[in-house]
């Protein structure tokens, strides 16, 4: 979720708020989750080059944004994160969640129980972030009570199976989509009675294959993107949607994900993630030839999410079902003699021969991932969600990354 006040944070310690959903024994035990995440410091190995400050360890009092809280007599927690969190209940496993890009309160979340419903987290995000303030705004008479999170349900007419299909628009305020399992696309538009309405359908009598993503086009507001089991890709005009209006066979298995490129010089750009292991990248104005601009060759199992990094276009981070979350900047040619020089010496001069040119970073030890984004406003920070919880990192060379 985005800060309200955070942008290019570079400065440790640094601190986030997150939002995720739970995969419970049973439907009526899940609950989603909202996540402040505070005092991350730099670890005392990590190379001096990832600090602004004169060498000194991250958790020391001098590398801190803001003194205040010791001055009030508060505990400073050095070098351990601190975790506050609240809970909101959720009927059924969170297949997919998706925060609204223009008020990232707003999440809708797909839930294994067969409909989408989006909740306003804006209470329960100022109890974590702003917590004197919220207190005082309990604290006035004037104050309803606060109603419940949950804002909308899609409607039985509508989805009657689960799905993972979901996106909000990144140009028009409040517009989503949603595609489930039995291939049906919706297009979902606030009213004014604070809900949201079906503006856009496409539906199928008879069983489509399922909708595995979508993503919409970060400069065309009626355009977006489905990927679908079966390896099609196929780009739709909301306005018109009897028919997509573009499709191409991307990988002989299932698309399970993909991203749209959100830099407006690489608009163009979209990745992809199949069931077989393989992650392309297609040039939109070039889809007619169903052939990819560059493959990455790297995953031995399917390829579970795939980001574009918004500092630098050329950038994307993957994670798989072999465990692993990799890093890769697609501009990047082999030089073999700097790579002699300064690998060598990093990595005892081992054979890198079989490392592909694009590979910057491997982060290991995952346990089937699920996701993997680039925050927003904290350059070359990763967070991942895997069985066992959460990792969030910044890889040792995530400066020469965000170039």
């Amino acid at each position: 979720m985005r800060d309200r006040d955070a942008v290019g944070h570079t400065t440790y310690p640094l601190a986030l708020t997150l939002v995720c959903g739970s995969q419970a024994d049973e439907l009526s035990k899940n609950q989603l989750y909202v996540l402040r995440i505070t005092n991350i410091c730099r670890t005392k190995h990590d190379g001096e080059s990832d600090s602004d400050s004169d060498g000194s360890y991250i958790g020391d009092d001098g590398d801190s944004e803001d003194d205040k809280d010791e001055e009030e007599g508060e505990e400073v927690n050095n070098g351990e994160p601190i975790v506050q969190h609240r809970t909101i209940s959720h009927y059924g496993t969170a297949n997919r969640l998706r925060c609204a890009h223009h008020n990232t309160n707003l999440v809708a979340v797909w839930s294994d129980a067969g409909h989408v419903q989006v909740f306003d987290l804006e209470n329960e995000v100022t109890m974590l972030c702003d917590y004197k303030n919220w207190v005082k705004s309990q604290g006035k008479p004037t104050v309803q009570k606060k109603p419940s999170a949950l804002v909308f349900c899609t409607p039985s007419t509508a989805h009657r199976t689960e799905g993972y299909g979901l996106d909000w628009s990144p140009t028009v305020q409040g517009v989503f989509a949603s595609g489930d399992c039995d291939g049906n696309l919706f297009v979902w538009q606030p009213s004014d009675d604070g809900r949201w309405r079906a503006a856009a359908s496409s539906t199928s009598e008879t069983q489509s294959p399922s909708v595995e993503e979508i993503q919409w086009s970060p400069t065309q507001a009626d355009v977006l993107i489905a990927t679908r089991v079966g390896g099609v890709v196929e780009v739709w005009d909301t306005r018109d949607m009897r028919k997509s209006k573009i499709h191409w066979q991307a990988d002989p298995t299932d698309i399970n994900v993909a991203d749209w490129n959100k830099a407006r010089q690489a608009s163009h750009l979209l990745v992809t993630g199949a069931d077989s292991g393989a992650v392309a990248v297609w040039d939109l104005r070039k889809v007619s030839e169903a052939t990819p601009i560059q493959r990455l060759p790297w995953h031995r199992g399917s390829i579970t999410s795939v980001e574009f990094s918004l500092h630098n276009e050329s950038v994307l981070a993957v994670t798989g079902d072999d465990g692993q979350c990799t890093l890769w900047d697609l501009s990047l040619e082999r030089d073999p003699s700097e790579e002699k020089e300064v690998i060598g010496e990093l990595f005892g001069r081992q054979d890198l021969t079989g490392i592909p040119d694009q590979l910057m970073f491997q982060h290991q030890g995952l346990e089937h991932p699920k996701e993997v984004h680039w925050h927003a406003q904290i350059p070359g920070m990763v967070i991942t969600t895997d069985y066992s919880g959460l990792h969030l990192f910044r890889p040792m060379n995530w400066r020469s990354l965000m170039k």
